[in-house]
């Protein structure tokens, strides 16, 4: 018997099926995939996005580790929502960005020395704004980012990390004792090609932000950013650089400086190596504004550039187009910054270029035992008081002292406008110095000259 076969007309449709099957299998995300083994897998995992809050853990900070853990090697974010408490430390790995969102965060990690969140080589932290609230531990300990190999190289601090970016949040104060040139609230150590912008520091107690660490190793800040921030009553030294090169503070903001009450000595921005072998070579500090009006005290300068360690490595160093105000511009008040660009101690190459101080309690630019200063186009403006002279020039040579303005306000009358070099001063020039409108030249004129206009 002949059997006639008959086509199958249902095969071609049952391919397709299994066609569509395979390429969805293929192209399936983490998400997709998670929602098949169950929703609380596809909460936490959006594609290369783990979301810290659906993770397991005693505490908002053992959660973001478990969600950076989860993440593994491969880039991807972190993501930590609606605020929390965060009593884990935490540490960032490579690749991995933490986003915080809106919210308040509290850090209660009670660590003296190290830092709430450690951050490796290649991570970034960041937020939509200053509604993102980190608040600094309110007992035991100051520093709430760290950079990794800062905390936990041997020797402490002499390690290096590379391309850390902390940007777009707040970070306010919450420990009533304050501390002064040690720690620090974002501590980058010897970072190199690291960032920090957009960022609030709003009443902290320990130094702000810091490029550099140990010099031990060899290692340095290096190619440091610190632009367009914002710092509020910070009890120390609100932008410090002490072992770095290529290094730009620009931008920034810094109000009513130091802490009303514990009354500890400060400086707005600081330059300052601590060891002879660490490096000041090529910083810029540009186009901030220093407003002290509401600080309540004399806190200290407004901008400091020191080098008592007695570095070799130092210098150049840029200062231009900053803006430092001490006071209102009343008889009634002398200013809460004693000098408000004070270059001191060993330094060389020091350019102070187009920049405005007003009413600050001594000089308005200060130059001591240092040496190939470039002053120009300065703006001094009811400056010095009780003894101490606008513009003063001790123990500094070959430095040159052209076109700027001493001049005092009508209704400021408690200042100078005075130029002087004393002390061992020698081989400086100056050339056309005035009060705005009659030429000024130095009294006490030593082994320098003055140039025709």
């Amino acid at each position: 018997m002949t059997f006639t076969k008959t086509p199958d007309t249902h095969r071609p449709v049952r391919l397709l099926h299994l066609l569509f099957a395979l390429l969805a299998l293929v192209c399936a995300t983490p998400s997709t995939l998670g929602a098949a083994s169950g929703s609380a897998v596809q909460s936490r995992v959006r594609g290369n996005v783990r979301i810290a809050n659906d993770f397991p853990g005693a505490d908002l900070g053992a959660k973001i580790n478990a969600a950076d853990n989860a993440l593994g090697a491969a880039v991807g974010e972190v993501w930590v929502k609606n605020g929390g408490t965060i009593t884990t430390q935490v540490v960032i790995n490579s690749g991995h960005r933490l986003r915080f969102f809106a919210g308040v965060y509290k850090i209660e990690t009670e660590l003296f020395s190290e830092g709430a969140i450690l951050l490796k080589s290649r991570t970034e932290v960041t937020g939509p704004g200053w509604d993102t609230i980190i608040v600094e531990p309110p007992k035991t300990g100051w520093i709430v980012f760290q950079s990794y190999e800062d905390a936990r190289s041997q020797p402490v601090h002499s390690g290096a990390d590379t391309d850390i970016r902390i940007t777009n949040l707040q970070i306010r104060g919450a420990n009533p004792a304050v501390e002064g040139g040690v720690r620090q609230t974002l501590a980058l150590g010897n970072c190199r090609r690291c960032h920090i912008e957009g960022v609030w520091l709003n009443k902290t107690g320990v130094i702000g932000v810091q490029a550099g660490g140990n010099a031990s190793k060899g290692n340095f800040a290096d190619t440091v950013t610190i632009r367009k921030n914002l710092f509020t009553s910070v009890a120390s030294q609100a932008a410090a650089v002490v072992n770095g090169r290529n290094v730009i503070i620009d931008e920034n903001t810094f109000r009513d400086s130091g802490r009303a009450g514990a009354n500890m000595g400060m400086t707005a921005i600081d330059l300052e190596p601590n060891d002879s072998s660490d490096i000041i070579q090529n910083i810029k500090i540009t186009n901030n504004v220093i407003d002290s009006r509401r600080s309540g005290f004399l806190h200290g300068n407004g901008i400091l550039v020191q080098n008592g360690a007695r570095t070799l490595r130092f210098g150049p160093v840029l200062v231009r187009g900053n803006t430092v105000i001490g006071g209102n511009l009343t008889n009634a008040e002398t200013g809460n910054i004693a000098s408000g660009i004070y270059i001191t101690g060993s330094t060389q190459d020091v350019e102070v270029v187009n920049n405005v101080v007003r009413r600050v309690g001594h000089s308005g630019i200060r130059l001591e035992n240092s040496t190939r200063n470039y002053v120009h186009g300065n703006t001094l403006v009811s400056t010095g008081s009780g003894g101490i002279l606008s513009f003063e020039i001790i123990n500094t040579t070959d430095s040159r002292i052209f076109d700027n303005v001493v001049t005092i306000d009508p209704g400021s009358l408690a200042a100078t406008k005075v130029i002087q070099e004393m002390g061992t001063s020698q081989g400086n020039t100056y050339r056309g110095n005035t009060d705005g409108n009659t030429a000024l030249s130095p009294i006490t004129l030593g082994k320098s000259k003055i140039l025709p206009r």
